[in-house]
């Protein structure tokens, strides 16, 4: 796994499939995402380059359910002081009490699914302690829940505007610099309406499930997507 600066408070775990990121924040680090299962020592390893422990982060914010973004939550929630965060609508899932929505894949996806599935293992279930709705900020981070519903029926952004980073989860992917709509989706219409909810925040930094993330004004390309006349689904 590799570990990328973006910006001093700021960081990337690439994994395969799956990213998390690591914000520092006034009382310690947001952890966004976890990346598949087995993650933990690469994020462990992320802090300990700011000279930071597993104490350090108070909050897991997962912008859904998938195993490649929820993989690692079941470890993570053992670490002393945080705190887990999903969409309530996902929550459930996360938590191992039913089953997620199945995807519903157009031809063009069934290949690439096939190819990305392979071999990732099923995320353990997990606690979650906070259940989030749309609009609902997190106060102690500045942060702002978007609901994107149409990934899974609890896919969240996280918009941190004093920070300048959005978090897009799976709603968006960056391919060669260009934003599109992520793929693998239980409602494909339901995702373009929220995809294009993206077009009105701003950030200096967007950070994306799978995809490089864009930034200063590179960052552009989120809103010209997300405001086009047609959304960007090279794969519908």
């Amino acid at each position: 796994m590799e570990i990328v600066e973006l910006r001093p408070d700021l960081r990337m775990v690439v994994g395969a499939p799956g990213q998390a990121y690591l914000l520092r924040h006034s009382g310690g680090v947001l952890l966004v995402d976890t990346g598949r299962m087995g993650t933990g020592d690469a994020i462990a390893g992320a802090l300990r380059e700011w000279g930071l422990g597993r104490d350090a982060v108070t909050h897991l914010v997962l912008t859904h359910w998938h195993a490649d973004h929820a993989g690692s939550a079941a470890e993570i929630a053992g670490w002393p002081n945080v705190r887990v965060f999903a969409h309530r609508a996902d929550a459930p899932v996360v938590r191992g009490e039913r089953a997620g929505a199945e995807a519903m894949l157009t031809p063009a996806e069934r290949t690439l699914h096939a190819q990305v599935s392979d071999g990732l293992p099923d995320a353990p279930p997990a606690r979650v302690d906070h259940e989030l709705d749309d609009a609902q900020t997190l106060a102690d981070l500045g942060a702002h829940v978007v609901a994107t519903p149409g990934h899974t029926p609890g896919s969240i952004a996280l918009h941190l505007p004093a920070a300048g980073v959005l978090f897009t989860g799976d709603i968006a992917a960056e391919h060669d610099g260009a934003v599109l709509l992520g793929p693998f989706n239980c409602d494909r219409e339901l995702a373009k309406r929220s995809f294009r909810r993206l077009g009105e925040l701003a950030a200096d930094v967007v950070c994306f499930g799978h995809g490089r993330p864009l930034l200063g004004a590179a960052t552009s390309a989120l809103r010209l997507a997300a405001t086009a006349r047609t959304v960007p689904d090279p794969l519908g």
